[in-house]
Order: C-alpha cells, then sequence, then structure tokens
C-alpha cells in the first residue's frame, strides 16, 4: 500500500510516498529554522503561515519524484497531534481533502509516537517487543513497543525535554540556535571533565528524567550565581562546557534507556527524535546495546528530525489494522504523553 505523508506540526513543512511502511519512494522537506534563527525560537503563527505557503508546492514535487499520480495512494497519513495548533490546522486540512476527494482512508498519525515508526524505514524487519526513547526538542519520553505501530509510554521527563534543554544550554552559551547541532560540534573539541554537571534520577530504579538541574547548574557555572553575570567562558571554556553538559544528557537518556530494557525484559530497543542525530548518543546506545546483547534500531539522521516519511510509515499500520479516522478529525497540541513542548516559541 502506498501512502501519503504529511508532517506540519511544528517549523518543518515534509511530505513523504511510502509503500507498505518500510520503502521511501520519494520525501520533501521545507524547514523554516533558518527564518526563526533570529528570533531565537519558532514563531507559531510565522509557522502556520509558512506550512500553507510550502505545503501545495511540496506534495505536487513528491508526486513527481516518484512518478505516481493521486490515483496511486492506497492511503493519506497526518500528524494530527501534538504540536503548534495553527501547523497542524494546515497538514490535517489538506490530508482530509485528499482523502475525502479520492476516496482514500486517513491515519491520524501521534508525532511522537511517529519518531518510533522510523525505525521501519528502510529496513526488512523489526525486532517486538521493544523498548524505546523518543528525544526531542519537545518530548522526552520512553515507550514499550508491542507491535509495529503500538507503543505504549512508560516514562519520561518531569520538565524539561532533552532537545529543549540544549537549546536553552546553547542560549547561556552565546550559541546559535538550533541549539543541538551547536553543542554536538562544539562538544567534539571540548573536555567533559573540565565541569562538573547533575545526573538527576540516574541510579534510581524509576523511568523518571529531569534536565532541569543540568540546565541550571550549567548555567550558574557559565554566568554566575544568578545566571545574570556576562558569560565567563573563553572558546575554550564554551568546548568544555559543551562536552560537559552533552555528556551529563547523554548519560541520563542511555542509562534509563538499558534499565527500560532490563526491566521489561526485551532484547530490542530503539531510538529517534531529534536529539537522535546527535553523535555522542548514537555512540553511546551502539555501545551499550552491543554489551547487553541488545538488537539496537537507529532511523537514519534524515528520519530522526521532523520528516513526513516517519508519518506515512505509522500510517501505513494504523491504516492496516482499520484504525482510519473521520471527516471530524480535529488536531490537538496535545497527545498521547501528554503535552508537546515545540522546540521553543516566542
Amino acid at each position: 500500500m502506498l501512502v501519503l505523508g504529511i508532517e506540519s506540526s511544528c517549523d518543518e513543512t515534509a511530505v513523504a510516498l511510502v509503500r507498505d511502511g518500510t520503502t521511501v519512494l520519494a520525501e520533501v522537506i521545507a524547514s523554516q529554522a533558518d527564518d526563526f534563527a533570529a528570533w531565537g525560537g519558532v514563531v507559531p503563527e510565522l509557522a502556520a503561515r509558512g506550512h500553507v505557503a510550502s505545503l501545495p508546492g511540496l506534495i505536487e514535487r513528491v508526486l513527481i519524484q516518484a512518478g505516481v499520480t493521486l490515483d496511486a495512494l492506497g492511503g493519506v497519513a497526518v500528524g494530527a497531534w501534538p504540536g503548534l495548533i495553527g501547523s497542524l490546522l494546515t497538514g490535517v486540512t489538506a490530508a482530509k481533502v485528499i482523502a475525502q476527494r479520492r476516496g482514500l482512508p486517513l491515519a491520524a498519525v501521534d508525532h511522537i509516537q511517529a519518531h518510533l515508526a522510523a525505525i521501519h524505514l528502510d529496513r526488512a524487519a523489526v525486532m517486538y517487543p521493544l523498548v524505546g526513547l523518543v528525544a526531542s526538542g519537545g518530548h522526552s519520553h520512553f515507550y514499550l513497543g508491542e507491535a509495529p505501530g503500538r507503543f505504549q509510554p512508560i516514562g519520561g521527563t518531569i520538565d524539561d525535554a532533552a532537545g529543549e534543554a540544549f537549546d536553552k544550554a546553547a542560549a547561556t552559551l552565546g550559541l546559535g540556535y538550533p541549539g543541538g547541532p551547536q553543542i554536538d560540534a562544539r562538544a567534539a573539541r571540548g573536555n567533559a571533565a573540565a565541569m562538573t554537571l547533575p545526573r538527576s534520577f540516574l541510579n534510581d530504579d524509576t523511568l523518571r528524567l529531569s534536565f532541569a538541574g543540568i540546565k541550571t547548574a550549567l548555567l550558574y557555572q557559565a554566568r554566575g550565581p544568578l545566571g545574570k553575570d556576562p558569560l565567563r567562558l573563553d572558546a575554550r571554556g564554551i568546548d568544555d562546557a559543551c562536552a560537559a553538559f552533552q555528556t551529563a544528557v547523554v548519560d541520563c537518556l542511555a542509562t534509563k534507556l538499558l534499565l527500560a530494557a532490563r526491566q521489561r525484559g526485551v532484547r530490542a530497543i530503539a531510538v529517534g527524535g531529534g536529539v537522535a542525530c546527535n553523535r555522542a548518543l548514537r555512540a553511546r546506545v551502539a555501545r551499550d546495546a552491543a554489551m547487553a546483547g541488545l538488537e539496537l534500531y537507529l532511523p537514519a539522521t534524515k528520519h530522526c528530525a521532523d520528516n513526513a516519511a516517519m508519518v506515512a510509515a505509522l500510517g501505513h499500520f494504523q491504516i492496516a489494522r482499520g484504525e482510519i479516522a473521520g471527516a471530524d478529525l480535529v488536531p490537538l497540541p496535545t497527545g498521547s504523553a501528554g503535552p508537546r513542548k515545540p522546540k521553543k516559541t516566542i
């Protein structure tokens, strides 16, 4: 079955064609990240307008790239929650129009869980059950994957998401937005041992995460006890701070992911979401999985950030199970794992 996927939950407008939940025929994406760099975060109203301007052309482009027409579709999938409501409305409206006019089944996809469905892209088989981590700008949660497209939340952050913490740490250090890639690059040159940062809940037996303490500790060390002083670090100090911060966040994510796997007795783990692009996190979970004898599923980095192929993949599994959305589908800013904090909004 060929599924058209549409993603517009935040500031990326994306469209993809995926066959049988695994094979990507074509995908295109228009990012507004550069537009929002000067603002230091996403402006919701401007993001929604950007989706309106980009989406029709992207749908046409992806069909041309794949060499098909709308007549070839077996279904339509759209990220329906969570996200910025104006952005979601654009994608959901377009998906509903296509599905209704073509008489196609429509899948309303949870954007966060779609990050885990990305492990099926360009992969023949996935072992279930598994434990998955979604780490992004708005979420850091653990899921029990019982079958393709069936994920149940089992733990996660009690405050900031990992990606949000990266963005705020980058702002503290005077780096650009988005912060994750900036810290990843600078950390490669730094010494993580040069700065001590806390790791909340690291040694307990819960699946709780917390990044507020790490973020605040960095702020005080970089900008004084009130966090309001000029930056105290030189270029080398910033590199070291990035390395220390990244190491602390990765330590928390990887340690709790392995704990979740042990508690649930699974033999496979997966990581998705924008933070899964981080090189240190990918290396750490690969090492941990090998040492523990676990199968590891990591999407390609292009399918870790927001994309439409993951939406089409999850939509395929939902449609195959008969989980069809009606014409009354309404997007929601919140979803099954609670409210999504966008990367950063102004």
